[in-house]
């Protein structure tokens, strides 16, 4: 693997970031989840953004998350339950805002869903208030596949239990770790392949990167409150892995042996 590859965190650095064309400079939608192929080789790899209710919603879960799925395939006309996608290769910049080639339709119905329908169902996050420049309803480039074995959902990941070797439970996982080094996406740029798992021994929310203060320049003080509400943090890189089955990580070595995030 590339000795030097772009390394990000799917949910520090990409979900719910907004999705803004390289060529007209508006907003598209967000990364509400990440859709990730598993049957493609050693590592499972991104391959594509998903957004709309029927990404999001499964995402929140519960009551508030049923409805907002239930809502964005009732206005649907293939009545279809998969989200909208943007393939990974049209991505050509990741920061503030992740930003993609080409000309990608808006998510014009998801976007008045949003707006007028899912941000009044309680619980549900409330959307930001943008112009709206889409000129009418249209359709994003593609329907998500469904999970079918060889792909899944980046969110279907997070909050994992996780056992170690020993099949003990040894913590939760908080954040997936990726590493643009994977296959070609659409003879354009490499892939973000999951590299491994930021496991705390206590699931206690998100962490917002402030456990990495020796990294991401954030204040020590702050760094050891992270850590003391969420224990423990360590990675398990992915060949310490066994497996993804059951809805859980299954580790092949025992939690002492995963490195401390300092150590990455």
């Amino acid at each position: 693997m590339t000795e030097h590859a772009r390394t990000l965190h799917a949910r520090l650095h990409l979900l719910d970031r907004q999705v803004a064309s390289t060529d007209e400079d508006r907003l598209i939608c967000k990364v509400d989840d990440l859709e990730v192929r598993t049957g493609d080789g050693p590592f499972p790899y991104v391959t594509a953004i998903l957004s709309g209710p029927l990404a999001l919603g499964p995402r929140i879960g519960g009551v508030a998350g049923w409805l907002m799925a239930e809502v964005g395939r009732l206005f649907r006309k293939d009545r279809s339950g998969e989200p909208y996608r943007i393939a990974m290769g049209r991505v050509t910049e990741i920061g503030s805002a992740v930003r993609v080639a080409g000309q990608p339709r808006d998510l014009a119905l998801e976007r008045w869903l949003a707006r007028n329908v899912v941000g009044r169902i309680p619980g549900a996050p409330q959307p930001e208030r943008e112009e709206d420049t889409s000129g009418g309803p249209e359709v994003a480039e593609g329907r998500a596949r469904r999970e079918d074995g060889e792909t899944l959902r980046m969110s279907t990941l997070l909050a994992r239990v996780v056992r170690d070797d020993s099949g003990n439970v040894v913590g939760n996982v908080v954040d997936v770790r990726l590493v643009q080094d994977g296959p070609l996406l659409d003879g354009v740029q490499q892939a973000f392949r999951l590299a491994g798992f930021v496991v705390a021994r206590r699931r206690a929310g998100q962490l917002f990167g402030y456990e990495r203060a020796h990294r991401d320049g954030h204040p020590a003080l702050v760094a050891a409150v992270v850590r003391r509400l969420h224990g423990e943090i360590r990675y398990a890189d992915w060949d310490e892995v066994a497996s993804l089955g059951d809805g859980e990580v299954r580790l092949r070595v025992p939690w002492e042996r995963l490195r401390m995030l300092d150590d990455l």
